[in-house]
């Protein structure tokens, strides 16, 4: 057996991974992972910078005489599905080589490594007691007033933190809702699992925004719904109240009924929706503010959000967990800042197709068609009829 079978054996075992486990993650058949762990087959390069990502070491070391060089992204401990893992170590991948392509360009990144002083609370904050005052204070401090919060992926980015959206697979196989890394030359950096509803998505971002305000001085963080210690449970309580105060909750039932309480279900599937948040995430908190009781709470909680959704006339397919995307993910992983910064690199002669194709890890072809070519000229009938009413208020 080879050098390299032996590397790819090796590290395997060592992770505790089967071969149908990696042959998953990777996306291809179980029987090729034998032959490469036998040295019968070779695997071409791309499959190569996949396994050293899968497995956590670096990419020249499976190639090289030398032993395995394990890679360890300080405060990370790669768990969990192995197609997980290996979305997790795409991710820091990027971020290394994302502060060094900034570097490149001369634009050296100002870091966000800490909260405003009105807001830091240490670093290590976990009293639950006090998240309900915590979440209204970083709402006044950002303007964001009581009302239903603006769309949280654009918000996070104004604030120069970098969300990163990733397939992880569904929360009941890989257990992972996202990440917070404090990069050492990025500062704060958000992972969100896409293969969850928009609702579940706003709530993981509100609870990395969490770790970010309140856990800064843990460097990594992976948020696993099978693991709650203190950081965890604090982040879970004050993201709930950051995205639905309890006076808000109050102002809108009455609004809606002209009382503070929640007659049924449909109520609090109109809450849900209005506060951009999960039907579960509402259910808690009615719950937590005392506006329905443990046994409405029990009985509601096993009802067909799809259901619900129906019967009110909202889009059903926003409540359903999107189908696994995998295969096909690639420039809407990043942040618009992260697009538009790329784009305006290569238009300026500052980069090449190829360094920013590489960068962004998708192929040039991908970069060329998504990112730098113009909008397609084929406007809707009903863009040209709104555009031929709107001419009539033009200056001319």
């Amino acid at each position: 057996m080879n050098s390299l079978a032996k590397k790819l054996r090796g590290a395997r075992e060592r992770l505790g991974l089967t071969q149908a486990e990696v042959a998953r993650a990777l996306g291809v058949v179980r029987e090729l992972i034998s032959l490469w762990e036998s040295g019968k087959r070779v695997p071409g390069l791309a499959h190569i910078r996949d396994l050293a990502r899968l497995y956590g070491v670096e990419e020249e070391s499976l190639l090289d005489e030398g032993p395995l060089r394990f890679l360890e992204a300080e405060g990370f401990h790669l768990r969990g599905a192995p197609d997980s893992n290996l979305e997790l170590r795409r991710w820091l991948d990027f971020l290394d080589a994302w502060a060094e392509f900034l570097k490149d360009l001369g634009e050296e990144p100002k870091p966000l490594r800490r909260p405003p002083k009105a807001l830091d609370k240490g670093g290590q904050y976990t009293d639950r007691r006090s998240v309900a005052q915590l979440a209204e204070q970083v709402r006044a401090h950002y303007d964001l007033g009581l009302d239903a919060l603006p769309d949280l992926y654009t918000f996070l980015d104004e604030l120069r933190a970098l969300v990163y959206r990733a397939p992880l697979g569904p929360l009941a196989r890989s257990k992972i809702s996202g990440a917070f890394y404090n990069h050492p030359k990025l500062g704060w950096s958000i992972l969100v699992n896409v293969d969850t509803t928009p609702g579940r998505q706003a709530f993981t971002l509100a609870h990395e925004f969490a770790h970010a305000l309140y856990h800064y001085r843990t460097p990594g963080i992976v948020s696993r719904s099978d693991e709650k210690p203190p950081m965890e449970r604090f982040a879970d309580a004050w993201a709930a109240h950051f995205l639905v105060p309890g006076k808000a909750i109050r102002q809108q039932l009455k609004r809606l009924s002209g009382e503070a309480r929640v007659r049924d279900a449909f109520q609090a599937m109109w809450l849900a929706r209005y506060f951009r948040v999960s039907y579960n995430t509402m259910l808690i908190r009615l719950r937590t503010e005392r506006l329905i009781d443990q046994f409405l709470y029990e009985e509601w909680r096993f009802y067909s959000v799809s259901d619900l959704a129906q019967r009110l006339g909202l889009p059903v397919e926003e409540y359903k967990v999107p189908e696994a995307k995998a295969q096909g993910w690639d420039l809407e992983r990043y942040p618009l800042s992260v697009l538009e910064k790329v784009r305006r690199a290569i238009e300026g002669g500052r980069a090449s197709v190829a360094e920013a194709a590489a960068i962004l890890d998708v192929d040039r072809t991908t970069l060329e068609i998504e990112l730098l070519s113009p909008p397609k000229k084929e406007p809707t009938e009903m863009q040209a009829l709104e555009a031929s009413e709107l001419e009539d208020v033009l200056p001319f």
